[in-house]
């Protein structure tokens, strides 16, 4: 089989470069679907842990909401797969086009930011008292 040439391999990164974008928005759809039904479930049969964010899924108390979203959810994880399947043809053919190009794979240097030290705070109460 015949090596790609360097203007094949540019095309098939564009290309690839928009299926993985396609795929990243397919999986942020997906993600604010399964938001959607969670929020239908809890508002129809109310919330299981008022102020707490988020799904236990082992705990036997969200039992209903998993089931409920499972088709939801598996959609999820199928977008999810795909745009990680996406991402790594798109990281194969840039490597490629490295190779062939003889582009570096060592770490650009990037110069670190200097934070100035923290200096200690004493904190205190209105009456003088202190904190720590």
């Amino acid at each position: 089989m015949k090596k790609p040439t360097k203007k094949q391999l540019e095309a098939l990164i564009v290309e690839l470069s928009i299926k993985h974008h396609q795929a990243d928005l397919v999986a942020k759809r997906r993600r604010q679907d399964l938001n959607v039904e969670y929020a239908f479930y809890f508002h129809a049969s109310g919330e299981i842990e008022p102020g707490f964010r988020g799904i236990r899924p082992f705990d036997p108390r969200y039992a209903g909401v998993v089931a409920y979203t499972a088709d939801a959810y598996e959609r999820l994880l199928q977008a999810k797969r795909a745009r990680y399947s996406a991402k790594r043809r798109l990281d194969a053919a840039v490597r490629r086009l490295m190779i062939l190009t003889g582009s570096s794979f060592d770490v650009p240097e990037v110069t670190s930011i200097q934070r100035p030290l923290l200096r200690t705070v004493r904190r205190t109460t209105a009456h003088g008292e202190t904190l720590q």
